[in-house]
Parts: structure tokens; sequence; C-alpha cells
């Protein structure tokens, strides 16, 4: 007879990923990881979507709230999470002047189409790296092209 599947996650105390958090901050300048990130061997992307889940719930305490703010203050956007992962794969190879991938290079072609449809605080991100609306878009200011 086959064993039952496992269906319970394991539940992570709020302050136990706070350490493994402000190290992955402290290396990357953000906390827009995906679920399988381990930082110092701690499951960080798990524990990351608990903690997202429980804000959103309202059962986040208020303490871990704040540090996870305090270390990026969109680690729980009001948008969908892979448009902020994207995000930040696009900011790093800006910042460290690397030939942006192709795929990154539609995916900001595609802002700036949706531009209008963005959230204001994407659009804020967006423009601090280069990035304008289509609207916007004057010869010189084509970064990602």
């Amino acid at each position: 007879m086959p064993a039952p599947a496992r269906t319970t996650a394991r539940h992570y105390p709020p302050g136990e990923g706070l350490p493994h958090a402000r190290a992955h901050a402290t290396l990357h300048g953000h906390l827009a990881v995906s679920i399988h990130i381990h930082q110092d061997g701690f499951p960080l992307g798990r524990w990351l979507v608990q903690q997202r889940r429980k804000a959103r719930s309202g059962q986040l305490s208020a303490r871990t709230l704040h540090e996870l703010t305090v270390l990026d203050p969109w680690w729980n956007p009001p948008w969908p999470f892979i448009w902020q992962r994207a995000y930040h794969r696009a900011r790093a190879s800006h910042a460290t002047g690397q030939p942006i991938p192709p795929e990154l290079r539609r995916w900001v072609r595609k802002q700036t189409t949706l531009w209008h449809q963005l959230h204001p605080h994407q659009q804020a991100l967006l423009d601090n790296m280069g990035v304008v609306g289509r609207s916007r878009i004057s010869s010189e200011n084509r970064p990602f092209e």
C-alpha cells in the first residue's frame, strides 16, 4: 500500500526567517525571491510566501511587517509578484551595465506599451531606471533598446 501524500506545509515562526531575509536583502538589495530560494540553508522563498499570505490576511505581526518593509519596501507589492522579480532582474542588469538579456528587453518594452495599466508605484520604479511609457519616450531616452 503506497504511503499517503504529504499535504501539510511547514509553518515557520515569523522571526525565524528575518535573519535570512536580512542577509539576502544585504546581498541583493531586495526580497523578490522565488519560492525555491534558500539563504544559508533556510528556505527563504517559502518563508516569504507565508509572510505575504499572513500580511494579506492581517495575521502578520506588526514587528515582522515593519522589519520586512524596512528591508524592501516592495517585499509584498499590490501587483503580481512575477512582475516584481522581472523588475529586479532588469534593474540589476541595468545597474551593472551588463547586456540586457533579450527576454528582459521584451519585458521592458511591454511595460512601456502597458504603462497606463501599471500601478503608479510600478511606473515610478521603472522611471527610476530610465524606462518611461511610450507616450513619454524621446529619441535619447531608450535605455533598453
